[in-house]
């Protein structure tokens, strides 16, 4: 069978599909794919330190709700949250997104080997550029971030594209929901790589230690439980150094594993027009995907009728992976700005707005530079499963976020499911299995003030795209 060796986005399915070509997901190679099955039931998280939680919320898990202080000094006021939405879209670092935003981590020198160019500015649409974890090693560089002209064939094209940045007239939604409430730029991804763990991370803080992407064709494009039955994912075993190809679909627990009683929960996703199931990453969660959750993976097309008939669950992820997904090589990053406006629209428009926490951010780095060194280094040893990999944006964006606020403190994609386990008094998803991250992770509670006074709406218009 004439079988497709790299795993295949979605919009590149399309694409091929009508005769058209395009440029997927990059494949690890060789040594540097790898996610272990089941967990790691023996290895233990890393613990306290870097991207340690803030302490600054009690939660009661009998009762399924928070008490936060504001972080701010002041008293303390009941958990105001009862949604959260997270937002994932694709590829991009915070300095390609961020850099020259005021007041936040960010530069506009960017760093060579042989010096610093000014850093150039990014087109709408692009090429893609390596991602896999081979080559996010390369261009870390064991903590010199400066590897990218070795891996994105800038040298070769003369445009530097790895480092190049949007501006904010670029992407103005993402500059004014960050004006107007919370930017992060500490915010790490948890591996240095593609795909595949990043959205798997901010479902269950976790990937079983999957670094890599899974290949994938045109007949089963989903990555997990539904692929071919050969198809194997590397995986650092059980957080150890040692090299182990599974089938990926991971007996691991998620968010949905947690939440107390009462308390439900969305993946709003898309199919691309043509394919028949929704993509997921609960498809690699076998308890999910093999159980009566898959039900509740559905298409992003019926968030706005959840909403309009007031039945938004109290946790959604909504995921696109069309060509609105921002992914470089795919689409157009305007487009796909506009796409996500849209959705915080129906929110920010709706009787949800008052009570929701969104949580806006990329599934990884997507080969873009960013100069600020991850805190925790790479290793696979029990205290560094994963280090960190690469910044990238998060937005935080609810009535409770502190306006105008840089939220400077180290947290990662495991601090999203900190964050949901916090808001609804849930336990650590670290206490039942831990491989996950989430035990050790920030729990983002000092990125909002719960006793300001609620901020508004910022209903936006779609920005003019080329």
């Amino acid at each position: 069978m004439n079988r497709f060796h790299r795993p295949l986005h979605l919009g590149v399915a399309f694409t091929l599909l009508l005769g058209c070509g395009g440029v997927g997901e990059q494949q690890t190679s060789g040594a540097s794919s790898a996610a272990g099955s089941g967990g790691a039931g023996t290895s233990s998280a890393a613990s306290g330190g870097l991207g340690g939680a803030s302490g600054a919320t009690t939660v009661s898990a009998s009762s399924g709700s928070a008490t936060a202080s504001s972080g701010t000094g002041g008293g303390v006021s009941q958990m105001p949250i009862k949604h959260v939405v997270v937002i994932v879209k694709e590829n991009h670092t915070f300095d390609n997104y961020f850099g020259s935003f005021p007041g936040a981590e960010g530069t506009t020198e960017c760093k060579l080997k042989n010096g610093t160019i000014p850093c150039p500015h990014a087109p709408d649409t692009s090429r893609d550029l390596c991602h896999s974890h081979d080559c996010a090693l390369t261009d870390w560089n064991h903590g010199q971030m400066n590897g990218w002209e070795d891996t994105d064939g800038s040298t070769k094209n003369g445009d530097h594209l790895a480092w190049a940045q949007f501006h904010e007239s670029d992407i103005p939604g993402y500059w004014a929901y960050a004006r107007a409430f919370t930017l992060g730029d500490h915010f790490f991804a948890n591996v240095l790589g593609p795909s595949f763990p990043g959205h798997s991370f901010v479902l269950a803080a976790q990937a079983g230690w999957a670094f890599g992407n899974p290949p994938t064709d045109l007949t089963h494009p989903y990555w997990g439980c539904d692929q071919y039955s050969w198809d194997k994912i590397d995986t650092l075993a059980g957080g150890t150094c040692k090299i182990a190809s599974v089938f990926p679909c991971f007996n691991i627990p998620s968010i949905p594993d947690v939440l107390p009683v009462g308390i439900d929960w969305k993946f709003y996703g898309s199919n691309f027009y043509v394919l028949p199931d929704i993509w997921s990453m609960f498809n690699a969660i076998g308890p999910i995907r093999n159980g009566p959750g898959w039900n509740k993976v559905v298409n992003v097309k019926t968030f706005a009728d959840d909403i309009a008939n007031h039945t938004l669950p109290n946790v959604t992820w909504v995921v696109n992976q069309d060509l609105n997904d921002e992914h470089p090589g795919i689409g157009s990053v305007c487009k796909g700005e506009n796409w996500t406006v849209e959705h915080i629209n129906l929110l920010m428009k709706s009787e949800y707005w008052k009570d929701t926490a969104i949580l806006f951010t990329m599934d990884d780095f997507g080969g873009w530079a960013d100069h600020v060194p991850p805190p925790r280094q790479y290793g696979c040893d029990s205290a560094t499963p994963y280090g960190l990999g690469f910044r990238l944006p998060l937005i935080v964006i609810s009535p409770y976020a502190k306006p105008g606020f840089i939220f400077k403190e180290v947290a990662e994609q495991a601090s999203i499911p900190r964050f949901i386990e916090a808001v609804f008094g849930a336990p650590a998803l670290s206490t039942l299995d831990p491989a996950a991250q989430d035990g050790q992770a920030n729990d983002l509670m000092n990125a909002f003030d719960f006793n300001q006074a609620p901020l508004p709406p910022l209903v936006l218009p779609p920005h003019a795209c080329n």
